[in-house]
């Protein structure tokens, strides 16, 4: 419960300033239909951003897992040797 209470804060807190920047848009600009142009344009956007950030994540992962496997696999050959 507590690994997803600072999980659940940081998305109220984010969702809270993403609120803020658009009515400090709406308040500067007196635009509501661009901003929604822009919100939809935006939520369509992120699964793309989702498969981009995933797929990068999870190269640097396989990446870091072989790295640390050849170095105990080194580890173990340098013992017999």
């Amino acid at each position: 419960m507590k690994r997803f209470r600072w999980q659940l804060s940081l998305g109220l807190s984010l969702v809270t300033v993403s609120v803020i920047l658009y009515f400090v848009h709406y308040a500067i600009f007196q635009d509501a239909h661009h901003i929604f142009i822009f919100l939809v344009a935006d939520i369509a956007f992120v699964p793309i951003e989702v498969l981009f950030v995933t797929l990068i994540i999870h190269q640097l992962l396989n990446e870091r897992e072989k790295r640390a496997i050849l170095k105990k696999l080194n580890m173990v050959i340098g013992a017999f040797f």
